[in-house]
């Protein structure tokens, strides 16, 4: 089974779920058995591209993603190798972070290192992102090492020389023709077996805990229970009252009330990883040694370097979150045509803009920019739309037409119906059970279900009634419960047959989480790898 915990690129926060904002352009174009690798965390590649068509939207965190990826861009796997022991000022050794206070360190020889020489022999690309992917994947197998090697210190785990004997001896390693080899054994050189000790040592405490995780028994009548969950499953309709039904004439006030939030502006940006190197660049545009359009080809590391910098219209309100100081986005709208902005902080580096044209006030009479007023405010300001939406709904809801025949009401109403096929009441969102996320394709049910009393209304009001509003998200939801089914024998002997070895998984996972989420982790890798192997230097 193979793990993976945190995310890539945006892993360099804490949380991967950060707050997003839409910027869209309107003119810009069981764990392997492995002698090095008893669990194997394998990073989910990252999805690069670059948008051409017409408002497609680009978010922060793809800018950010971009830039994270210019800078693995500067050099392959081969490249960031760091050298020890050639004199001078080379390190002897890179810390990476801790796990409760033991370092999690890369050193000529011990696990880290030889993790990195598994995982580059794994992962050959030369991508943007493999470098990060092959270093990241080892230090993660390291911190997990470290953890259960102090578990098992802490209860008095040791290896014998015969269980050490018979693992190497299960493994293989001196097997010709399928069995162990005295002559290959005695051909060994004394460094290769004490390589090959050293590294069934390091995994068997490692290989144990993780074995023992995987053998915990489950209860009769914890299974009996989780099927008892699922046994009876429920089909709905719905609709959603969101923001896009706002009437144009407030959506059009509102605007005119925030003027600012949405003026436009056409820009041509240049993403840098530091302050020194975009005041460099600035320097050399606004000198006239190179131009703004060459100046992003060089050294530009967002997706609109390979345009020149050409980045498209933008209303201000997109704009604030590429600014580490939200205010500064003022700054770029006082700055004058042709101009070269000052560096601006962004949450991946630093960035310069040249403004192609002077910022207008969008034309509030064009449908297609009340709509992004609506997209603005179901996003950022649902307090101004929630009143309005609930009580929209409520009206709904509550009429004849409703209840006589749901889908030819909501016809009427311009509203698009969405069905649920049958789900079960997935209050905690359970692995073993299916659950809205498979089954609602609108998304709005698998919003509100994270509401234990929205989803206590969902799966107790009789077949056929209809809802009230369901909050969820900044929208309002009017279901109809179509049908309850119960599940089939078939279907309950085949959980009752699969769940014990999902529930090793789970334990499996549980463990590694718990290691991973641990107060006892300090993880620095984002800012040491960009450092120290990388050579990108912070201010």
């Amino acid at each position: 089974m193979l793990f993976f915990l945190g995310c890539i690129y945006n892993g360099m926060h804490p949380d991967c779920a950060e707050k997003r904002s839409h910027m869209p352009s309107k003119e810009s174009n069981t764990p392997e058995t492995n002698n090095e690798n008893v669990v194997k965390f394998k990073p989910s590649k990252e999805k690069v591209g670059k948008s051409t068509k017409k408002r497609n939207p680009i978010t922060l965190t793809q800018i950010t993603t971009y830039a994270i990826l210019g800078l693995l861009a500067v050099v392959l796997i081969v490249g960031v190798f760091p050298s020890f022991g050639g004199g001078g000022s080379s390190p002897t050794s890179i810390v990476f972070g801790t796990y409760d206070k033991a370092p999690i360190e890369f050193a000529n020889g011990n696990y880290f290192y030889r993790q990195y020489q598994v995982q580059a022999q794994t992962n050959k690309e030369s991508t943007d992102s493999a470098a990060y992917q092959v270093w990241r994947a080892a230090f993660e197998n390291t911190v997990f090492f470290t953890a259960v090697s102090q578990m098992a210190e802490k209860v008095g785990f040791r290896v014998v020389e015969e269980s050490l004997n018979q693992a190497i001896l299960n493994a293989g390693v001196y097997n010709k023709d399928g069995k162990f080899d005295t002559a290959t054994y005695e051909k060994a050189s004394v460094e290769y077996k004490n390589q090959i000790n050293q590294q069934y040592t390091d995994n068997l405490p490692v290989q144990t805990i993780m074995t023992d995780l995987s053998t915990i028994l489950s209860s009769k009548g914890e299974i009996d229970y989780i099927i008892e969950m699922g046994n009876t499953s429920r089909s709905f309709d719905y609709v959603v009252f969101d923001a896009s039904r706002y009437p144009d004439d407030l959506t059009a006030a509102y605007a005119i009330a925030n003027p600012s939030l949405f003026t436009q502006i056409d820009i041509s940006l240049i993403s840098v990883a530091d302050e020194a190197t975009a005041n460099s660049i600035r320097e050399k545009i606004t000198s006239g040694t190179i131009s703004f359009a060459d100046a992003a080809k060089e050294n530009s590391i967002d997706t609109f370097a390979a345009d020149g910098g050409r980045a498209g219209v933008f209303y201000l309100f997109e704009l604030q979150s590429n600014f580490t100081d939200a205010e500064q986005v003022n700054l770029l709208f006082s700055t004058a045509p042709g101009q070269v902005s000052q560096a601006f902080a962004t949450p991946s580096g630093y960035a310069l803009y040249q403004v192609e044209s002077a910022p207008t006030l969008a034309d509030f009479s064009d449908k297609e920019v009340l709509a992004d007023v609506k997209r603005y405010i179901g996003s950022s300001d649902t307090g101004v739309v929630t009143a309005y939406l609930q009580e929209k709904a409520a009206a709904f809801a509550a009429s004849d037409a409703v209840t006589q025949d749901f889908a030819a009401a909501a016809q009427k109403e311009g509203l698009s119906v969405i069905s649920v096929d049958a789900t079960p009441a997935n209050v905690g969102g359970s692995s073993y059970l299916s659950s809205f996320s498979y089954t609602d394709m609108g998304g709005g049910l698998t919003e509100a279900a994270s509401d234990a009393a929205i989803m206590k209304t969902l799966y107790t009001l009789p077949v056929g009634s209809i809802t009230e509003p369901l909050a969820a998200k900044g929208a309002f939801l009017i279901a109809k419960v179509t049908g309850e089914t119960d599940q089939t024998n078939e279907n309950n002997e085949y959980l009752r047959s699969i769940y014990p070895y999902l529930s090793e998984s789970q334990n499996q996972q549980d463990f590694i989480q718990a290691v991973f989420t641990s107060s006892k982790l300090e993880d620095n890798f984002l800012s040491v790898f960009l450092s120290d192997i990388m050579g990108v230097k912070s201010n």
